[in-house]
């Protein structure tokens, strides 16, 4: 199988000259591109839970899938292989599928078996924490890309507009960013460039919340409802999807962004506000 891709004829793309975010509809239109026809690249999966399952059939149309696991894996989708760690180290790019607590001994188990070649892609719902790590660890030429699909398996399957997706070239040592924005794009997604700090400074305010909200709604056991209104339905749905992911998500997402702490700050000083607008003063 062969795939039509394109890719830099000269120097590798850095992102925006002014550091800041942009979404990217299609590759540059300032550089120049050849065609060029390479056999199927081989994509590593790293972590196979309900993510990393999701992620390596989602892929697995552009690439040729291994997965690597710490269990044996039963029932793997047609053209999606199981192979070790140090097999899975030399694919030419490597996706990290791990929890982000994970994230660190994952590395340092992965780093002496890197191929001379080899890209690291992070799907992190944080960025700065795995971006840190991988340029502590990994070799100095190992390449690095960080990447925060912003769906799940969940709303993958529901949403019916692009699907964004967060990307940063931290270190192109083989020239794959410009390769992996095409495959995202065939793979219907809106491509967003944003640095690792700015990432983390805006999802603590919009996923982060999103997820703290969503836990304490599932905490007061909120019931449908035959009388629910339309907004209740949605609070309903918010609960449901944000519940669904792994408890330990919550927990990583709010300890390893670093404005996540401001987030629940503000919630908690705008939730007692809110709660002096019911005293029984401000009722009298």
């Amino acid at each position: 199988m062969c795939v039509m891709s394109l890719f830099p004829v000269a120097q590798a793309y850095h992102g925006s000259p002014d550091g800041t975010k942009r979404d990217v509809a299609s590759p540059g239109a300032n550089h120049s591109y050849s065609i060029i026809v390479n056999t199927t690249l081989r994509a590593a999966v790293i972590g196979y839970g309900r993510f990393g399952r999701f992620w390596a059939e989602w892929i697995a149309g552009e690439f040729t899938v291994q997965v690597a696991s710490r269990r044996t894996l039963a029932g793997l989708p047609a053209g999606i292989r199981q192979v070790t760690l140090e097999e899975a180290a030399t694919a030419d790019l490597v996706f990290l599928t791990v929890p982000i607590s994970a994230v660190r001994d994952t590395l340092q188990r992965l780093a002496p078996y890197l191929g001379p070649r080899t890209t690291v892609v992070d799907t992190c719902s944080v960025k700065v924490y795995p971006v840190t790590e991988m340029e502590r660890i990994l070799p100095a030429d190992a390449g690095i890309i960080a990447c925060h699909p912003m769906f799940g398996p969940d709303s993958a399957l529901t949403r019916t507009d692009l699907l964004p997706v967060i990307i940063w070239p931290v270190r192109d040592r083989h020239q794959r960013y410009h390769g992996l924005r095409e495959v995202f794009g065939r793979l219907r997604m809106r491509i967003v460039e944003m640095t690792p700090e700015e990432h983390d400074r805006e999802a603590a305010f919009t996923q982060g919340i999103t997820h703290l909200i969503g836990r304490l709604l599932a905490e007061m056991e909120l019931q449908p409802s035959e009388i629910a209104t339309l907004g209740y339905r949605r609070l309903l749905q918010v609960m449901e999807q944000t519940c669904n992911d792994p408890v330990q998500l919550f927990q990583d997402l709010q300890r390893y962004n670093g404005h996540t702490r401001e987030m629940r700050r503000q919630f908690a000083q705008a939730l007692e506000r809110t709660a002096r607008l019911l005293s029984d003063e401000t009722l009298d």
